[in-house]
């Protein structure tokens, strides 16, 4: 923590010469930067990315009076890995989680001393919050009430957490579906009865052991309980209500004196696809559209808070998606509610490397600085670049044990901003089952035979290709295997992710 706070002290020095510098860029402002991550959103849910079965009227008018990205990933098709990768700037596939998402009883994914997207704004002199969905755990083993089994005493103070990396303030939840179901607040569960402590039980079916990294070896259902703790519990359907509030609460009493960065993590659409009682029944395709329409007014009550406050034209707003849409974890290439295609016409699902688990939907709006209606067809960018594109912005050097996988997509962003920063030229995707992926141009290679998502088989299949390549120009839904067509690209792109891998880093 010393060390955290003498490199933030360092920066802060100097953020005030990076204001001249911006300057050079075209760029005469620091804005406010809004970033909303909706969970599980697919590639096809919203209207502006060419639903038809769905209305998202707040979302699409987001994306008018802004830039539509149509090649945006995660580069992780699950929620865990997608947050690291977010606030850190460097591929989670290369930490202990893998593929994997973390659970109630696992300690903080994030290395407190590590140099994260919160930090980078703290240091540039912004006011940092983040509300919603954390699913990056809490707490380290030794720390005061830690158990080996069942990790971080939720009755205590729960640190190392979000305070710990960068944000001035907290307000969410540690997952979403998993147990144990309550706010947290800062570092404390919120409404909790000393009486009543929470306990956190094991699960007792045979297959959800937990291993020494405190995680179930395997990982769909539950695979812990909660005890206690009655009153600070929520209810899935008053959680988006909540979540909603809180945000317009903080915006209306933003700061005045300096920028802020709130990272509003959704809950929306994870299920279980349980909305408020005014959402149920609003939607032609049942629950799973009810969910988007409550998501698209959440969104839509945050831009008008943000317009109340006279807070529009300098703020620039981002919102994605942690990963693809998702129907069942199952083999499914083209998931569909109701005949509505919920990752349109990519292959695949959540927790899968195919397009629809890792290509996700991406909108910015900066007035004056990102042409209204504008649509972004070429540029490669991913959750990981927010890391440099904002450090690119400030002229700010990061750390050389930082961001080691972030690009700067500063002048795709913004409207006349020059920018010297390399941008990215290739892309590592990961699934649930950890198989692997590079995108390369149009290239993309899979080392498996399978999208590697949750209940895919592991077993090779002596009649296939070991892998997969695909020429997503020309076969957007990964139809056309060319793996053994194309062996010297195989080979060049395989080489290309073994070095990413062996090098530790691909900035």
């Amino acid at each position: 923590m010393l060390m955290r706070r003498a490199l933030l002290g360092i920066l802060l020095g100097v953020a005030a010469l990076t204001t001249a510098l911006a300057a050079e860029k075209g760029v005469s402002q620091r804005p406010n930067v809004l970033f909303i991550l909706a969970d599980d959103l697919g590639y096809g849910d919203l209207g502006c990315y060419g639903a038809e079965k769905v209305e998202t009227p707040h979302i699409d008018a987001l994306a008018r009076a802004g830039r539509r990205f149509t090649q945006a990933y995660s580069p992780c098709s699950v929620c865990t890995p997608s947050r690291y990768n977010l606030l850190t700037g460097r591929y989670a596939w290369r930490t202990w989680v893998g593929g994997s998402t973390l659970w109630a009883n696992d300690p903080l994914l994030i290395e407190p001393e590590r140099f994260t997207l919160a930090d980078l704004f703290k240091s540039q002199g912004y006011a940092t919050a983040c509300l919603g969905k954390w699913h990056l755990g809490f707490g380290q083993p030794g720390m005061e009430g830690w158990d080996d089994v069942l990790g971080p005493d939720y009755n205590r103070d729960l640190k190392p957490g979000p305070l710990e990396l960068g944000f001035d303030y907290f307000w969410g939840f540690p997952h979403v579906s998993q147990y144990p179901h309550f706010i947290i607040e800062n570092h404390r569960v919120l409404g909790l009865d000393p009486k009543d402590p929470v306990r956190i039980t094991p699960d007792k079916r045979p297959g959800f052991e937990l291993d020494y990294l405190h995680r179930p070896r395997s990982g769909l259902a539950a695979a812990l309980g909660q005890a206690g703790g009655e009153k600070s519990r929520y209810q899935h359907e008053d959680l988006a209500t909540k979540l909603t509030a809180r945000a317009v609460e903080w915006l209306d009493h933003a700061p005045k004196k300096q920028p802020f960065f709130l990272y509003l993590a959704h809950r929306n659409i994870h299920s279980p696809l349980i909305p408020a009682p005014k959402f149920q029944g609003t939607s032609s395709i049942g629950p799973y559209g009810d969910f988007i329409n409550e998501l698209d007014d959440s969104v839509g009550q945050v831009l008008a808070a943000l317009e109340r406050n006279g807070l529009v034209d300098n703020t620039l707003v981002i919102l994605s998606s942690d990963n693809g849409g998702v129907k069942e974890y199952r083999p499914n290439d083209h998931p569909e509610v109701e005949g509505h295609r919920i990752n349109g016409p990519l292959r695949g699902q959540k927790t899968t490397v195919y397009e629809g688990g890792v290509r996700v939907p991406l909108m910015a709006r900066w007035p004056g600085h990102i042409e209204a209606g504008s649509v972004d067809a070429t540029s490669l960018v991913a959750l990981t670049d927010v890391m440099a594109t904002m450090a690119d912005f400030f002229d700010a050097k990061l750390p050389e044990n930082a961001a080691e996988d972030s690009f700067s997509f500063l002048g795709a962003l913004l409207d006349g901003v020059s920018s010297e920063s390399p941008r990215r030229e290739s892309l590592v995707v990961d699934s649930f089952r950890e198989t692997l992926g590079i995108r390369r141009g149009s290239w993309k290679l899979i080392l498996g035979q399978n999208g590697g998502g949750a209940n895919y088989p592991l077993e090779v299949d002596p009649t296939l290709p070991a892998g997969q390549l695909y020429h997503l120009a020309e076969d957007l839904g990964e139809e056309h295997n060319r793996y053994t067509e194309e062996p010297e690209k195989v080979a060049e792109l395989t080489a290309e992710l073994q070095r990413i891998r062996d090098s530790g880093r691909s900035r």
